[in-house]
């Protein structure tokens, strides 16, 4: 053992400028893979392992002759955000480089998972062939090295538990058992929410980018049913009037093309969608209040209620400001309390309007 061990000493000191070489490299190429790819980790290590620790592992484990034996001599750790980034990651690394073994101690992938303790994915690996017939890269032929990828929940168990004291070998009593199970439990909730959580930003995050790209257009037909198929607010004021006069939700875009909205809304000043989202987005209560209205007042023959209907309640609002602006305020400062208020002061339906707009069209 002791000819054995000095032999291991010797080459370790031997190939250790290899070694930091090494390590300087597969941290160059693996935060290049990274980046590239556009995944955000907690952090990245790599180490040598040290003389005192390669003795001890060469003695406990009594098999290694030779340095190259052993697979772990240089370490990389990466830790990830989330769990879904481990598989991602490894998937990158078997791109990259030649995987000799696979360990993976994560929970999910063991058949009894009523159990406590490390897990993380262990990766033994080598330089490819076609890699090390660059010149650079030729010193590295057949050497292993491992990269462990965990999340940084799962890291923090392993330092936690390392932190306790607590040797693996024995079996620890029931009621240290149960608190661990109990905690290994309830990160593994964590990582699994983290990840939902996750996914449902980025469906959000998609539909956002989706509607301020909308929003940028200028108004046509096409712009106008993208608009009115991903807008919150138009959603909003067509649920609020269904459901006082119990319609069921349909969407039929011919009714812009029959209402003449897109032309009506040129007419009004209107030229780009966010500008029709921001007086909607104003003057919403008065958009709920003309849908209410009218269908109180118009005996629909079908129970459902179009979707589009919405833009047709908001092409009276232009028709509405100017006749509370006629009633002592000005155009840019009408709010929806305000039009709200001056109806009721005058005792006039929100309806009127539309016979009023009827009347001055037949006096021109």
């Amino acid at each position: 053992m002791i000819d054995t061990l000095t032999t291991i000493i010797n080459e370790y000191y031997r190939d250790y400028d290899v070694y930091k070489k090494l390590e300087n490299d597969v941290r160059e190429i693996i935060t290049t893979l990274i980046d590239v790819n556009h995944i955000k980790i907690s952090n990245m290590t790599l180490r040598i392992k040290s003389e005192e620790a390669l003795k001890n592992k060469v003695i406990s484990k009594a098999k290694y002759e030779h340095l190259d034996e052993i697979t772990d001599i240089l370490g990389c750790r990466i830790v990830t955000l989330f769990e879904s980034d481990v598989d991602r990651i490894f998937s990158l690394l078997e791109d990259t480089f030649e995987v000799v073994e696979v360990v993976d101690k994560r929970k999910k992938h063991r058949v009894n998972r009523i159990e406590f303790g490390y897990t993380s994915l262990h990766v033994i690996v080598k330089f490819t062939d076609s890699r090390c017939e660059l010149v650079e890269y030729q010193k590295y032929r057949n050497i292993l090295f491992e990269i462990q990828i965990r999340t940084v929940l799962q890291h923090a168990w392993a330092e936690v538990e390392h932190g306790l004291g607590y040797k693996s070998y024995f079996e620890p009593p029931m009621e240290i058992k149960r608190k661990l199970n109990r905690l290994a439990g309830t990160l593994e909730i964590l990582d699994e929410e983290f990840e939902s959580i996750r996914y449902s930003i980025s469906l959000y995050n998609a539909s956002i980018d989706k509607v301020e790209k909308v929003l940028k257009t200028d108004i046509n037909k096409d712009s106008l049913i993208a608009y009115m198929n991903t807008s919150p607010v138009i959603q909003e004021i067509a649920d609020a009037v269904a459901k006082k006069h119990n319609y069921k939700l349909m969407a039929d875009p011919l009714l812009i093309s029959q209402q003449k909205l897109v032309a009506k809304l040129n007419a009004q000043g209107y030229q780009y969608i966010h500008e029709i989202n921001d007086d909607i987005e104003k003057h919403k209560s008065t958009v709920i209040a003309i849908g209410n209205e009218i269908s109180e007042r118009i005996n629909y023959d079908s129970p459902d209620l179009n979707l589009y209907s919405t833009v047709h309640w908001f092409s009276f609002i232009p028709v509405i400001i100017n006749l509370v602006a006629g009633h002592g305020g000005s155009s840019e400062e009408v709010s929806d309390d305000l039009i709200l208020e001056t109806f009721i002061k005058n005792n006039m339906s929100i309806f009127d309007v539309f016979t009023m707009r009827r009347d001055n069209a037949g006096d021109d």
